[in-house]
């Protein structure tokens, strides 16, 4: 097998993530407060879980939208207005308050890969923090795309956004391999495409009987012996 790209998932496969949710949501009321908004936290969590269902439908149908279209659906179930200084700040609270921690080795690996194969990343997500965060460590001079679902508004499995950025890659389905963790998200998706999956086991023990690794660290000596199997 010739190997000329490879796809990377972020959450899960790059960096572990978390947020205290809580926290997140008092942050918001203060902003909202801030702007002279009288706003309850129990009518604002209600509000934001209107919200996250109605994105729970987008979704459904293999589509995407933005954190800011989110909460400006938010907003106007709680009577306000979509401000767009409101939602870049809540959005700018989010990628604040939202942890992201790469694995030991990602570093490293991502020098590797970079030397050796084309490398892009595909995040499904509402914001843009994965971008950001490689952005500020530097670490987005290893790939040659970048794309956040929110970009596109589509999302994996979806197999369009993988056409994009082989597209932009300037590679055919068969010359790349996917890394994620999920195999709903990360392997159907590829598949779906043509694009050989590799999945990071997870925890949770989902079936998958295909390629896998157990953490990225193993991912160079893997992609490896996949090319000499072929």
């Amino acid at each position: 097998m010739v190997v000329k790209a490879v796809i990377l998932d972020f959450g899960g496969t790059l960096a572990s993530g978390e947020m205290d949710w809580q926290d997140f949501h008092l942050g918001v009321l203060g902003i909202l407060r801030g702007q002279g908004y009288t706003v309850e936290l129990k009518k604002l969590k209600k509000a934001i879980g209107a919200a996250l269902n109605r994105l729970k439908r987008i979704r459904a149908q293999g589509k995407e939208t933005t954190l800011e279209d989110v909460y400006g659906h938010a907003l106007g179930k709680l009577g306000l207005p979509p401000d767009e200084e409101v939602l870049e700040m809540i959005h700018d609270l989010f990628k604040e308050r939202y942890v992201s921690t790469f694995y030991p080795c990602t570093e490293e690996v991502l020098e590797e890969l970079a030397g050796r194969y084309k490398v892009a990343l595909i995040s499904n997500t509402i914001s843009d923090q994965p971008r950001v965060l490689l952005e500020e460590t530097g670490l987005d001079r290893h790939f040659e795309v970048i794309v956040c679902s929110r970009d596109l508004g589509i999302r994996k499995p979806n197999p369009k956004i993988f056409e994009h950025v082989l597209e932009r890659l300037g590679v055919e389905p068969d010359e790349a391999v996917h890394v994620g963790d999920s195999v709903e998200a990360d392997m159907e998706g590829a598949i779906n495409a043509g694009i050989t999956p590799v999945w990071i086991k997870g925890p949770e023990g989902e079936p998958w009987h295909g390629y896998a690794i157990s953490s990225i660290c193993e991912l160079p000596r893997f992609l490896e012996k996949i090319k000499a199997q072929h």
